[in-house]
């Protein structure tokens, strides 16, 4: 049975998506395509993005795509999560008018499925919330690069806020970081160094930072691909419940 925390998280996720994508929340109960401009003020700088929350499909387009999107979007609203039904199109479209776009390939988002609840730190590590002074030590590293984003890319670490992390010692072992995902809502990425996996470290720093997040009245969300079996299974573990679905197409390296 889904908790009122769930209910209410489910809400403001899909009125915050509605906001980024240009359209009403009751647009995803359609049944139907839904293709709508892209708001001028979105948050995420891409051309194309198109939700899902598994009933109709909402594409939200940047207006000089706008009409060709509308003429090859295909007539079955699912099939456009599918790379080869449009995203690829528009990709090679944008080359014929001498632009650069790439798609991704689409994720799985979730929500926590009641109030988080931290794990306990394990024996031998130490776990703390960690700011902007860590990230910006250990981002060039590249080897948190869930958790804290790749170096250089400007826009990722424009929007990362926070972190939680165990610490071994004085080296980081898993590390949990927090993006803004809009309008109260904190992205989760995670990262395991390579000598401390297979310990259940991801479940003890996603659930705390999930905590934190909650504890600052925004509501935490979790991304990941549709092959990445691990990952599914850590956001199962750590109480996230599957709400949705998205494909983006952005200039290269958003």
């Amino acid at each position: 049975m889904a908790t009122d925390y769930f209910i209410e998280a489910l809400d403001r996720y899909r009125v915050t998506r509605a906001a980024e994508l240009g359209c009403a929340p009751e647009h995803f109960d359609d049944h139907s395509l839904v293709i709508v401009e892209r708001p001028a003020g979105a948050h995420e700088p891409l051309a194309l993005i198109a939700v899902t929350f598994g009933t109709g499909t909402v594409v939200s387009v940047v207006p000089q795509y706008l009409d060709w999107v509308k003429a090859h979007a295909p007539a079955m609203h699912y099939r456009v999560m599918f790379p080869p039904a449009l995203l690829a199109p528009l990709v090679e479209e944008a080359k014929s008018r001498g632009e650069s776009l790439a798609y991704r390939s689409p994720n799985l988002s979730f929500l926590p499925g009641s109030d988080p609840v931290a794990i306990s730190v394990p024996p031998g590590f130490a776990g703390r919330r960690v700011d902007r002074g860590f990230h910006d030590l250990h981002v060039d590293s590249n080897e948190f690069d869930n958790a804290l984003g790749e170096a250089g890319h400007e826009y990722v670490a424009s929007i990362w806020k926070f972190g939680f992390v165990l610490f071994a010692g004085d080296s980081p072992a898993a590390v949990a970081g927090a993006y803004d995902d809009g309008q109260g809502m904190l992205e989760i990425g995670v990262d395991v160094a390579r000598p401390y996996r297979g310990l259940g470290l991801a479940p003890v720093v996603v659930t705390n930072l999930a905590r934190l997040i909650a504890d600052e009245g925004s509501v935490a969300t979790y991304y990941c691909g549709p092959t990445n079996i691990r990952s599914h299974r850590n956001a199962l573990t750590c109480g996230f419940v599957p709400v949705a679905s998205a494909v983006r197409v952005a200039a290269p390296g958003m």
